[in-house]
Formats: C-alpha cells, structure tokens, sequence
C-alpha cells in the first residue's frame, strides 16, 4: 500500500496534520440519552465520500477500558446523548458537517437515569469496601461524633487543543497521530477494531500540554472512528473535535458524594470513622474499578484511627462516560477527609492544626489494616507552612472577628483554610494486559545515549530533567543525550502517563538503567543496551499501607469576602511539600505553582450541573474558567528528602479545594461542603 505518512514524525498538534491528500472525519451522535436504535438515516454521499457504522467495523466492536467495554460505534441501543452512531468521511470539511447534521439517528426511547443518588443493583457496576474494628461499637462509646456528607460536581478538562486523531498509512503500516496519555492503549484498541495485529499499528503521540488525567483512555475512541476511516478509504484521515463537541462528550470529573461520620474520644482522637462514597460513572463506566479502589485506599487521609469502615460504590447512569481528574478520584475523597478533619476541630473547640498533629498516624499505626513504616510527617511540614503563612496569628484575628459580626452578611467576612495530603505511588494502573513498564537505554560507540520510553510527559521540561539526570549519572553532555518517546514501534511499554508515573516510576527506571550502564560500561564492549522494569510485587509479601512511597503536602488559602457581592478575594497561597528528592527544584515549583492557580480556579468558577441530564451549549456558556490577572500570590517551599523521587502533579488538586473550602467556612461562619464553590451553597445551621 502506498505511503502516506511522510512528515507526520514532526507534527507536535493535530491542527498541523497535512490535509492536501486527507479525508475529514465527522462523527454522528445520538440525540437522546437512552434507547434502541429503530433506523440510522444518512444522506446521499458523492463521490470520495462515505459513511462508516458498526456493520463496517473489520474487527472488534468494542474496546476494552480497564475491564469495562466500551463500543466504538453503537449498534442496537444508545446510553447517552452524544454517543457516535456513525462516522462520515469526505475531503471537504464543510460537506462532512453538513452530511452530519442531515443525518438522523431513530430511537424507541427508554427512561434515562441520570442521579446517582439513589439507584438499583442493575446500575452498579464497581465496589471497594475496607473495614478494621467495630465501628458501630466505637461510635456509640464515643464523647463527640461529627458527620458531614461532601459533594463534588463534574468538571471539564479544557483542553488546550480538542480531542483528535489522525491516521495515515506507510505501506503496511497503520501509523496514528494521538494527543494520549497511553500510547500502547491507542495501539491495541485501535489493532482490535480493524482485527490486526498490535504489530502493524503505530502511535505517534503529539504534544500531550495541560490534560488532567483527561487523556487516558478516550484519545483510543477517536483514534478508533479515525483508524476505521483510513482503512476503509485508503486514504489519510483526520478527526478533530470541535470545541463544543470536546465540551459536551468528552469525559469529565466523575461526580461525587461522600458521607461520613466520625467519632472521637474525650481528647478529639479518632476512636471511628464511617464512610460511604458513591461516584456517578456515566455510560459504560470505564476506570470504574480502579477508582472505587483508590477511593478507598485515600479515604482516611493521613490520619490514624483504629475503627474503620469505608465503602465506595460507582454507578452507571446515562451521562457521558465520566472518568479521571488528577487523580482517579482521590482529589473529592481528599476533600471530604480534610473538610471533616475541620469540622471535628470545631466540634471540640480545638486550633485545626493541632487536631491534625494529635491524629495524624504514626510509625506502626494501622491503616486500612497495615502497619505503617513511618510515621506521616505532619508536623515536619505544618512546622514550615504555619510559619510561611501566618497561620496561627491570622486564624485567630480571623475568629475574633467571624465572632463578633452580628450579621455575616452586613461587614465582609475573613477566612484562611488549611488542608494536609498525599499523592499515593503509582502503584500497578497500566498494567493490565501489557507488560511491566519499561525503560530501555543504550549506550553507543561514540559515548552517545539513546533512552527508549513510551511515557508522554506534558511538557518538554520534563524531559529534559530525564536528560540531565542520565548525563550526570553517566558523565556525558547532555547534548550527548537523546529521548525517543514518540512511536510505539521503537519503544518499551512504559504504562500511562498519570498518577505522577513520570517521576515515580519511569524515573526510577531511568536511574537504575543508567547504573546498569555505568557498572558495564568499562567492562563490555560498546553498546551496550540495558532495560528496566517495574518488578510485581509479590502475592506472598506482607500487606502494604496505601501511604508508603506517598508525597506529602500542606496547603493554605487565605482569603475575604468581597463587601459588594460577597466572593472571595484570593490574598495568598502556601503550599510546603515533602516528595524525595527534586530532580529539578525549578521545575517541581513551576508545576505547583502552575496546579495550585489552576486548582484555585476550579474550585470557584468551574461549575458544571448534570444532575438533570447531560450538558448543553448554555452549560459552555456557563462555564466560566479562570483568568490570569485573577491568580493570587502562590508561595511554594519544598523540604529536603533525600528519598526517592515522588510524584506531586495531584498535590495542589487534592489540597487546595479543601483549604480554600475551609477558609469559606471561616469567612462565611457556614459549611462550605460542595466543590466548586456557588454563593447559593453554605447552609445554616450546620456546624463548620
């Protein structure tokens, strides 16, 4: 077959794709949430043009998402508004739309579900559930309980460039362009729906930017609809979301509501905690088991308490498919803790920071019925943060005054919010179905370095720091080192770039690989070729804390109100972080500082409503995303750790919406407990 991947090697965006032998590809979507399929009406197409179904589908009809199936077109029913029905293709842009929007897709229509609130066993698709003690017991022998129930609504990922693919061929092989967090995902969903070997697609990935665990597995659906159009054609075809269409279908932060109850002794120690999280999946619930699993791995926090019952549920409903945030669902159950964590301190009249201190688990504690190795290092951090911050001082100036307005609505309110967290290893996500992630390095002749991986960093920066790390190990210039990270034929399966994989895992990789090399390099000849992988770990071990290997952080957000209209002015941010040791401390602050703007803006504006069914274009216009003049002065400080380097991409994500929370709770003198924040939300009569 003639080649027409010529120079898609160099493309960095999709919008770059070469279009002059391209056929377009637009996507025909269902209209309605829930149904059977009766008739697919499409237009007459001209010549080079054409429509693709489920019918056309070589291979697989639906790809797999960490156990879950999700179909590449639908074929007999729909389970949410959005949902491609058919694919068609054409050469000019304009025509292709217009084709779509003549189409028609005929449903018998059946009731959508769209809470997740209230549900039956037909819609639960994943469970994770721990318990240690008797918590009912303990619950009831208790001097003070405090229960609260913290929501968090979806969020959209935004983007710096739509959702795309493209795919063209280079004589027998399928090479696709892909903005993808999991390269070797786009490449074995994307081999199984044309019924090939994995061994004659190839995925390049363009620049990944900003994605927020947003690009994990939905990049293999377009990749998908994109791959059916060049193998059906013969020709190279591209596939780019609109901006609208990326808002409306995409995957966004799976909502969330997490109950709990907690019980504590004479003191304000933890002697009970109770919890109950349930998380709306949306269609087909893909990621759904690894979620409610990491749910329950974060849903203590920090904090030792010998009575422990957690159960976390996903429901499927008829929204889009929801997914990943920076996270895979710790980020709300990290809120819910660190809201809970306040209101018990003010139950008992206690400084928020010193009830932390008192709880925080120590070396040997039992959590989730392991046995730490070491202590949680909150007062090392609180140590610093307090003092960059002014906690103390301007807490209780701020409790003076919350204490003496007679109306919290008639003088402007005051508020500085704090929050302790961590960012849990890796651990094994990925790895399903593929091999152990993997780095390779080669040594050559001419003393030059040639790393393999197929890890996708969201900015060249990273890379770099992976450049300088193997020069300094390995004494050579770090011009005499080069990265191929791009193409799924010339690199080791390095798993999904996410939960900080770059620096916890693939950086380990790199910096045992390069110790191969050094401890070979004047005793074999060159080259020499080494490769790393992440060892399983073994069933027989002894059970691990989910916070062994963790990072580390505070947070606090200080902030008043504004005397006009009552929102809040941001005044600061402190954030002190403890994550082994800082390949590149420019860098890791940069990224901090970076995440803690971002996350500051999605947890005032970024508002999102799908309990009522599925966005619409008023929910884009609604939408408000942060602005640059708007972000506060961010102060960041890491601790020295001399530790293996740790991930921090989810730290200013988990914390910062709990402390600008628990500064909104001081400054209004009322429960903030819905992230993101609307003026409607503090109830009265509810402890803070």
């Amino acid at each position: 077959m003639k080649s027409h991947a010529h120079g898609m090697r160099d493309i960095a965006r999709l919008s770059d794709f070469p279009v002059a032998d391209a056929l377009y590809v637009g996507t025909v979507r269902s209209a309605s949430s829930s149904g059977t399929i009766v008739s697919l009406s499409l237009p007459h197409l001209p010549r080079d043009y054409r429509s693709i179904t489920a019918d056309d589908i070589p291979g697989s009809r639906t790809m797999s998402v960490s156990g879950a199936d999700v179909p590449i077109l639908a074929s007999g029913s729909v389970e949410y508004r959005g949902q491609p029905v058919a694919l068609i293709a054409g050469p000019d842009r304009s025509k292709v739309m217009e084709a779509v929007a003549m189409s028609r897709v005929r449903l018998e229509e059946t009731e959508p579900a769209y809470s997740f609130e209230s549900f039956d066993s037909s819609r639960l698709v994943a469970t994770a559930d721990v318990e240690t003690g008797d918590v009912d017991a303990a619950v009831a022998q208790a001097h003070h309980v405090v229960a609260g129930d913290y929501r968090f609504c979806p969020q959209d990922h935004y983007y710096p460039e739509p959702q795309g693919s493209a795919a063209a061929f280079d004589y027998d092989k399928l090479v696709i362009l892909s903005s993808t967090q999991w390269p070797f995902h786009v490449r074995s969903s994307v081999a199984g729906a044309l019924g090939v070997s994995p061994d004659e697609v190839i995925v390049r990935s363009t620049l990944l930017g900003p994605h927020l665990d947003g690009k994990l597995w939905y990049p293999s659906l377009i990749a998908c609809h994109a791959a059916l159009a060049a193998r059906l054609c013969g020709r190279p075809a591209l596939m780019l979301l609109s901006r609208v269409e990326d808002f409306l279908y995409t995957t966004k932060r799976a909502p969330m509501i997490a109950s709990y109850r907690a019980g504590m002794d004479e003191a304000g120690r933890l002697v009970a905690l109770d919890a109950r999280i349930v998380v709306n999946m949306g269609a087909h619930a893909p990621l759904a088991a690894e979620i409610v699993q990491r749910i329950v791995a974060s849903a203590v926090g920090g904090y030792s308490c010998p009575a422990v019952r957690v159960n976390a549920i996903a429901v499927r409903t008829n929204l889009p498919p929801m997914g990943a945030f920076a996270g895979l669902g710790t980020g709300p159950v990290a809120f819910a803790i660190e809201r809970l964590a306040e209101s018990c301190a003010g139950s008992i009249d206690a400084d928020p920071s010193a009830w932390r201190s008192i709880n925080a688990a120590g070396k040997g504690d039992l959590t989730l019925k392991a046995a730490l190795k070491r202590s949680i290092p909150y007062d090392l951090i609180a140590g610093n943060l307090l003092v960059a911050s002014d906690y103390p001082r301007k807490r209780s100036s701020f409790e003076v005054i919350r204490k003496r307005r007679p109306d919290p609505s008639s003088a402007p309110g005051f508020g500085i919010g704090l929050a302790f967290g961590h960012q849990a290893a890796a651990g094994t996500f990925g790895r399903i179905g593929s091999d152990a992630p993997s780095v390779e390095v080669t040594l050559s002749k001419d003393s030059r370095l040639l790393i393999k991986t197929s890890s996708v960093p969201s900015s060249r920066a990273a890379l770099e720091i992976w450049k300088g790390s193997a020069a300094l190990s390995l004494g050579l210039r770090h011009d005499a080192v080069r990265i191929e990270t791009s193409c799924t034929d010339s690199v080791p399966d390095s798993g999904p770039e996410t939960l900080s994989r770059n620096i916890g895992i693939v950086s380990h990789l790199l910096e045992a690989a390069c110790e191969g090399l050094r401890t070979k390099r004047f005793r074999e000849a060159l080259p020499i070729t080494i490769r790393k992988s992440q060892r399983a770990r073994s069933r027989t071990a002894a059970p691990e804390s989910p916070l062994e290997e963790a990072s580390w952080a505070g947070a606090v957000v200080e902030l008043q109100l504004d005397p006009v209209d009552g929102s809040p002015i941001i005044r600061g941010i402190w954030m002190t972080v403890r994550a082994g040791r800082i390949l590149s401390m420019a860098e890791a602050t940069r990224t901090i500082e970076h995440d803690a703007a971002v996350a500051l803006g999605l947890s005032i504006g970024e508002y999102l409503d799908l309990s009522h069914g599925p966005a619409d274009e008023d929910s884009i216009r609604r939408y408000r995303l942060p602005r640059y003049g708007e972000t506060p002065p961010i102060h960041v400080e890491f601790l020295e750790d001399e530790t293996s380097p740790k991930g921090i991409g989810e730290l200013a994500y988990t914390l910062v919406p709990a402390a600008f929370a628990n500064a909104m709770s001081q400054a209004l003198d009322a429960p903030v407990n819905e992230m993101p924040y609307r003026a409607s939300q503090p109830q009265e009569g509810v402890p803070r």
